[in-house]
């Protein structure tokens, strides 16, 4: 009877362990950040070990993320890790875009001057289809230098194989006046024309034009940022409902206080200004609270009074942004509040045009459920998160506030308009935003997510602190 009793409760702790683990090939996510079982099995990683995503759609209609060589532990292989998804939401790692990239990289590694050795890698790539080819270009550089390269390679197909072209942007090391080579952001006008963004905290974010080999060509121009700014990771995209041009960056440091805002502008070569109309080409350090609209910082959610998140978003950033139809896209890395810096994971987020056409992201990273019209907002307790202006590396958390007959406590109100949009108006200041149901990325269930934005470009989330279970 002992012996049977002992065999069963062995049974269920390896049972109850099993659940814990992501399988072999299983793909892992946010949730699984901190299981060291990841770290020691890449078929599983899934959205773990993602740093500076960049997604893009594929011509088989498949997601591809291109990210840093960056993880948990050693035991992956430098040459560009990639992702595949079919939904947004289960990510599986294919592993690298070259095989050997000491070899095939080899003109940007000894540009760079970095030593594969030491598992220095390439970061923030980026992959673009030009005609009948897909461009995939990435950055060679070390911590704090700017000795730097941006390389390009071709293929043709998104799965490669891929075969280097060479160096299409180079910097010198520790000029801090001077651009860094390193982030590049691939886009094309509405006219069919290329461009690139690129450039990091040394000496700001510029815009290059390519010529049809994919190259540079010209002067470049700087957009945003300048010497000492702390701003890199710059994503451009095109709204033809808006007719401005978006440009995404992040501030501060990747693991402390990336914080995502943007800016926007009639015309590519800017000048791209925030909701007060100041132009992010003015950045530098010493301002950075009072430049860009801040889109998101870290943040904890508390879901009931003195409880919350058992991780919280800490230091998001480097991102990327998809237009799929009517769709927007965010896709960032990101740490966590109560873990070290080296967990990190891909986080995909959708994100609202404000009637004014200002970009704004929701609370809850998106988990498949597809978009309902909102035609009742639910009473009751709701977690408020004020994003600011700052570069917070304390993460914000949530005050409880609650909604009755319209009311948000004695703060303010809370109106839905058509088509889910809402007004909102919190300590005398009005909010221009909408409303979406959304799954709840860490307790499942459905839950009313509200995203606005303020006159003056301050941003702010309402979720509910309860859920709604599905049937």
């Amino acid at each position: 009877m002992g012996e049977r009793l002992s065999m069963k409760v062995l049974f269920m702790l390896v049972l109850a362990l099993c659940f814990c683990l992501p399988a072999s090939g299983l793909a892992s996510s946010f949730r699984d950040l901190g299981n060291d079982a990841v770290i020691n099995d890449p078929s599983s990683w899934g959205a773990v070990n993602a740093h500076d995503p960049s997604v893009i759609k594929g011509d088989d209609g498949r997601w591809y993320v291109f990210s840093t060589d960056a993880s948990a532990g050693d035991v992956h292989r430098c040459g560009i890790q990639v992702r595949v998804s079919d939904d947004l939401v289960n990510w599986e790692y294919l592993g690298t875009a070259f095989d050997d990239y000491e070899t095939a990289c080899a003109e940007e590694i000894a540009a760079a001057g970095l030593d594969p050795s030491k598992h220095q890698g390439l970061w923030a790539p980026e992959a673009v289809r030009a005609g009948n080819e897909w461009r995939l270009y990435y950055s060679a550089s070390t911590f704090g230098s700017s000795r730097s390269a941006i390389g390009m390679a071709v293929s043709d197909s998104i799965t490669g194989p891929w075969t280097d072209k060479g160096i299409v942007i180079r910097s010198d090391a520790n000029v801090v006046s001077k651009p860094n080579a390193i982030d590049p952001c691939l886009f094309t006008d509405p006219s069919g024309k290329q461009y690139m963004t690129w450039g990091s905290f040394f000496g700001g974010i510029w815009l290059t034009e390519l010529d049809g080999e994919g190259f540079a060509t010209g002067d470049p121009v700087r957009i945003a940022g300048f010497r000492g700014c702390r701003a890199e990771g710059s994503y451009l995209i095109w709204l033809p409902e808006t007719e401005y041009y978006y440009l995404f960056l992040s501030y501060g440091s990747l693991s402390d206080d990336y914080n995502i805002r943007v800016g926007r502008s009639r015309t590519v070569e800017g000048p791209y200004l925030d909701a007060n109309g100041r132009n992010l080409a003015d950045l530098v350090r010493e301002n950075e609270d009072r430049i860009g609209v801040k889109l998101m910082g870290g943040f904890h959610l508390r879901h009931d009074p003195g409880t919350g998140f058992s991780k919280g978003i800490k230091a998001p950033g480097h991102c990327s942004v998809a237009v799929d139809g009517d769709r927007l896209w965010l896709c960032h890395h990101t740490r966590t509040q109560s873990l070290p810096g080296y967990w990190f994971a891909m986080q995909i987020r959708p994100m609202v045009l404000s009637r004014d056409g200002w970009p704004l992201v929701l609370p809850m990273s998106w988990q498949g459920k597809d978009f309902e019209t909102v035609t009742e907002l639910p009473e009751g307790a709701y977690n408020l998160i004020l994003h600011g202006t700052d570069s917070n590396s304390e993460a914000k958390r949530s005050e409880r506030i609650d909604l009755h007959g319209g009311l948000l406590g004695d703060r303010g109100n809370l109106t839905l308009l058509p088509e889910g949009k809402v007004e909102l108006e919190l300590d005398g200041i009005t909010y221009d935003g909408a409303a979406i149901w959304q799954l709840d990325d860490e307790r499942g269930g459905r839950v009313m997510s509200i995203t606005a934005i303020s006159p003056d470009g301050q941003c702010l989330w309402l979720s509910e602190e309860a859920i709604h279970r599905e049937d």
